[in-house]
């Protein structure tokens, strides 16, 4: 057999994901944090940060606008009931803005060799959703072996 042969299609890597410098394949998750075999990585789990305190705080204070509202809707005050009305909008306005610009933490962790490893820490909702799915797959195609 010629030393030029291609190699069987068994021996390459099925490559899952290959962007933003995460590679996932049926053999190796790899980032700029390390490189994991994927028939070590066991128990993958996923955490969700919370919310950012400026979100936290204008709910709050949208709640309490919201009481001061409903006091206001008995007093029959018009001026009274247009200030509340618009501290309201004002407050879920900024909380829907620190929401979007600073959105939740999403971690995917999982134990390799006995310990717990971070894969992947980011904000990023739609790359996240990815590379757990490549995971996912990846993880199934290796016991599939």
């Amino acid at each position: 057999m010629s030393s030029f042969a291609p190699q069987s299609f068994e021996s390459r890597p099925v490559v899952h994901y290959n962007q933003h410098g995460i590679l996932v394949t049926d053999r190796v998750f790899a980032t700029d944090g390390g490189r994991y075999e994927i028939a070590e990585l066991t128990h993958p789990t996923h955490g969700t940060g919370t919310l950012h305190p400026g979100v936290r705080a204008c709910v709050a204070v949208g709640i309490a606008n919201a009481v001061v509202l409903g006091v206001a809707a008995t007093t029959g005050s018009i001026a009274v009931v247009l200030v509340a009305l618009s501290a309201l909008l004002i407050s879920w306005a900024v909380g829907l803005f620190y929401a979007r610009r600073w959105p939740r933490q999403h971690t995917l962790c999982a134990d390799y060799r006995g310990q717990q490893v971070t894969l992947l820490h980011t904000r990023d909702l739609d790359l996240f959703g990815r590379v757990s799915r490549a995971l996912q797959r990846s993880v199934e195609t290796a016991r599939g072996r």
